[in-house]
Parts: structure tokens; sequence; C-alpha cells
């Protein structure tokens, strides 16, 4: 089944498209999808190889949706816009207890650092 890595690319969106779109991203191991210029992140509950020094300067200076998306790619696009805008920018970070929140944080963090 095809999925889309970017909600509002959906040709039929409701709650079951979403969901469902959601769900068959997850099962392929993809658990950042895209709602426009929001990150929606699935804690899987298990390590994924995807947060290595390789991932951060794959992710480096390259405009939001080309690439998988990847909480990689919203630090590295904070990261710029302040350096091109010299205005602060502000990233944030919700969702219910143990759904990666604090995880979430170190890889942002590890990212920009």
């Amino acid at each position: 089944q095809e999925d889309f890595d970017d909600l509002c690319n959906l040709p039929n969106l409701t709650e079951a498209t979403l969901l469902e779109n959601l769900k068959c991203r997850f099962l392929k191991h993809r658990i950042y999808t895209y709602a426009g210029s929001i990150l929606i992140a699935i804690n899987p509950f298990k390590f994924l190889p995807i947060y290595n020094p390789k991932y951060v300067k794959m992710y480096e200076n390259h405009q939001l949706g080309k690439l998988e998306p990847h909480i990689f790619a919203i630090a590295d696009v904070a990261y710029h816009t302040m350096l091109k805008k010299h205005v602060n920018q502000c990233i944030v970070i919700s969702g219910e207890s143990g759904s990666g929140k604090t995880q979430s944080t170190n890889f942002l963090i590890h990212c920009l650092t």
C-alpha cells in the first residue's frame, strides 16, 4: 500500500485515511510523518538506527520535505532559519506520557550540538 510522507498530500483527507497512513508508515518503521511543517512522531518503543551522525549530515542544509521526514530535518530548518533571519526559533514537542518527548528532545539537542 502506498503511503504519504506528508499528510497534506493524501488524496482524501479524513480521520480514517490519516490514521491508516500513519499505521502503514509505522509498520514500515517510518515513525516520522509530516503534516505540512509539523512533524508527527510515533514512538516505536525500540531503537531504530536513524539517529547517528550520518543522518545528521544527510539532513544538513536540506529544505523541509525533500528527504524522508525526520526530527533532524526540523532541527536543521530551525537552526538555519535562526541564522538567516536573526530571529529566535522555537520547537514545540508535545504528546502523551510515554510518547517519547524526552527522547525526541535528546535527539534535537544531539543534532543541534
